[in-house]
């Protein structure tokens, strides 16, 4: 990374100043996101066309993974983000502090250009809710630089603009003191999020009897009847697994057949999202495919050391854990096998989990703790109103009114005769 200062003379005839910028032309173009492994731990960077870290983002993304215990996912979407926008850069011929003056640029890039990237979505416009996501990790970055004394804060005026306000809405606590907080200066406005997409019953028992092995209809159920994240399935071990009625026996108190999801990283890229453990109960069908596959799993060479439930089965890596691709590239299979003329992804069927406990009257807490929201306004979205709960409040509130439209209609019907 080179930084260099230049010499620039402001208009009104004020004297010329030196200002701080970085320049990304010393990169080769073909930037790239790449996982560092460690013995113990691993994290994502940007590496340029001819494999050389980009200081800055390394030393960003460090940071966010050891010194503030993002996950390793999380990193990767970011190091993603960084080398579009570093390849954007340096296409264009901007420096780093051009850049951030001229962001608006880079976010009509993001909002014409179709995504080039290997897998879903590839030749798609991304959503504004997606360039929203890419401008995070913009300004973040330049967060950083600026902290690091690489470029000036004039660069955090073009990024950001100072509101003075309520932290939380008013009403919610009282004597609250309005403060002074930051606010992007770019940011696309997207249509409210609607209700997420779910797989119907017809689609998931068409998944199920795609499976050909144990193992792949406990990965259905444990997305689809336990709700867990493709991290958090992968990165199940054995000893969270307890299908008995009581596991006294093994020091767990909790009855009933039941599921231990941990804050987990492997260094595979599955991870378990959630900071804080919870307990999943788990149903008949759960159980019933968990047996099954655990029968199936005690025959695959290797797997007797592999402490890890969700195993290869076959190839080179089997007896060896799974990774959270492995999953994706699984349902797109199955997806294709039950002709289902789309593919279902692992957050799908933990969406159709979520909207399956809602239409059965859970409330919302319930809801938030079996699939472990910090927040509960990430819940929120399970609960919206569908049409049909639209229709039946509206005929609820004006049945008593039923009979005034039916003499209307009758008096209609004796004025034409």
């Amino acid at each position: 990374m080179r930084l260099f200062r230049v010499a620039v003379r402001p208009a009104l005839g004020l004297p010329s100043c030196a200002v701080l910028d970085l320049d990304l032309g010393v990169y080769e173009p073909g930037f790239r996101p790449f996982m560092v492994r460690g013995e113990a731990s691993a994290y994502w960077t940007v590496y340029d066309g001819a494999y050389e870290p980009v200081e800055l983002a390394d030393a960003y993304l460090r940071r966010l993974r050891f010194g503030s215990g993002m996950a390793l996912g999380t990193t990767r979407m970011y190091a993603s983000n960084l080398a579009l926008f570093f390849e954007f850069c340096l296409a264009t011929g901007r420096s780093l502090r051009r850049a951030a003056l001229e962001l608006d640029r880079f976010m009509h890039y993001l909002v014409v250009t179709p995504i080039e990237r290997r897998g879903r979505g590839r030749g798609q416009l991304r959503s504004p809710e997606r360039v929203n996501h890419i401008l995070v990790a913009v300004r973040e970055l330049y967060r950083e630089a600026v902290a690091r004394g690489l470029l000036d804060g004039e660069v955090l005026q073009a990024l950001f603009r100072v509101e003075r306000g309520f932290r939380l809405p008013v009403g919610v606590v009282e004597s609250q003191e309005m403060t002074l907080h930051s606010r992007p200066r770019h940011r696309l406005r997207g249509a409210k999020r609607g209700r997420p997409a779910t797989v119907s019953f017809e689609q998931f028992a068409g998944l199920m009897a795609a499976c050909r092995t144990w193992r792949d209809r406990s990965i259905l159920a444990l997305l689809g009847r336990a709700g867990l994240r493709r991290g958090e399935a992968v990165t199940l071990r054995l000893t969270d697994v307890h299908l008995a009625e009581s596991s006294l026996e093994v020091g767990c108190g909790v009855a009933g057949p039941h599921l231990h999801v941990r804050r987990r990283e492997d260094l595979d890229g599955g991870a378990s999202k959630s900071l804080d453990p919870r307990i999943v109960p788990a149903d008949e069908l759960v159980v019933f495919c968990l047996d099954h596959y655990l029968l199936e799993r005690a025959t695959v060479p290797g797997a007797g050391s592999c402490d890890r439930l969700l195993v290869n089965l076959a190839s080179d890596y089997g007896g060896r854990g799974m990774n959270p691709d492995r999953l994706n590239a699984l349902l797109g299979s199955l997806s294709r096998r039950a002709g289902l003329g789309e593919v279902v992804t692992p957050h799908r069927l933990r969406h159709s989990f979520a909207s399956g406990l809602e239409a059965s009257g859970a409330g919302l807490v319930l809801i938030q703790e079996l699939l472990g929201h910090r927040q509960i306004t990430s819940t929120q979205v399970y609960v919206q109103p569908g049409a049909a709960a639209l229709r039946g409040a509206v005929e609820r509130a004006y049945a008593r009114t039923s009979t005034i439209a039916t003499a209307v209609r009758q008096g209609a019907s004796d004025g034409e005769r």
